[in-house]
């Protein structure tokens, strides 16, 4: 539909033998395409962002205790995941994990909520994944918890 009320457009120019206007209206429509067809999602650029941080960063020791192994970004559920590895033998067990969960939660709350890179994202409702895998077996999940537009966001 666009596209026939464009070539009407430019058809009355055309006739009115007015190029000054017709070349200015073209010149406009090509910026105009140009600036918009360039433009990427918030979440194609997520995906993106994710990708190239895992490259440049992944695996990274985050101190003498835990590594962060990986980070991604769902589409579907708009959800960053970070997956990191305990390396630490008096953090190793899952009971350990279960005893620290509040306060783990606590200190992931307060992380997402300061994290000024994540800003637009909060601002759009994603959410921010923690998983933490033992270092002795990677299959064993110490902890996962998911923080939400609920967890961050100021509260009225």
């Amino acid at each position: 539909m666009k596209n026939v009320v464009i070539l009407l457009f430019l058809c009355y120019l055309w006739q009115n033998q007015n190029h000054d206007k017709m070349k200015k209206f073209l010149f406009a429509a090509m910026a105009a395409f140009l600036l918009f067809s360039c433009q990427e999602s918030l979440e194609d650029r997520a995906a993106r962002e994710a990708q190239e941080f895992n490259r440049k960063f992944c695996p990274q020791r985050i101190d003498d205790n835990s590594r962060l192994d990986s980070f991604t970004f769902d589409k579907a559920s708009h959800t960053f995941t970070r997956h990191f590895t305990i390396t630490s033998a008096d953090s190793l067990s899952a009971e350990r994990a279960k005893e620290k969960q509040f306060e783990l939660r606590k200190a992931l709350v307060e992380e997402v909520k300061s994290d000024m890179n994540m800003r637009v994202f909060k601002e759009n409702g994603y959410s921010f994944r923690f998983v933490a895998h033992s270092g002795l077996d990677t299959s064993i999940v110490l902890y996962d918890a998911t923080i939400s537009k609920e967890d961050y966001a100021p509260q009225p």
